[in-house]
């Protein structure tokens, strides 16, 4: 009996290891603002030199505005991705695609990118 118990203790610690490791990040781990923006390709027409990011097109025409010290609030941000509202009489071109939270994070990184 004793021997079964010890068993079935050590097989059930090994399970719960095992799935501690292979959970992948912990539950309620915040989003990364970055890797989001690479994700959604902003690099395409934004450069972010505090990061290292380079504007993949070369055309000027279509090329966004740098993203360092980004002089809007967070609302605003959120609502001209969205394409909720415009900026000098244009919407976003491309309306950002992810949860609130995913979306927050972006802005949030934008934000702290400061020279």
């Amino acid at each position: 009996m004793k021997q079964t118990l010890g068993f079935t203790l050590s097989v059930l610690i090994a399970v719960v290891l095992l799935a501690m490791l292979y959970s992948g990040p912990a539950a309620g781990a915040a989003p990364d603002g970055k890797a989001l923006f690479l994700a959604q390709k902003c690099n395409m027409c934004h450069n972010v030199p505090t990061a290292g990011i380079e504007r993949t097109v070369k055309s000027e025409k279509t090329a966004g505005p740098d993203l360092v010290n980004v002089k809007v609030d967070a609302a605003t941000l959120g609502k001209v991705l969205r394409r909720q509202q415009d900026v000098d009489g244009k919407k976003h071109p491309k309306e950002i695609k992810g949860s609130d939270e995913e979306i927050n994070a972006v802005i949030t990184w934008i934000l702290a990118q400061k020279k």
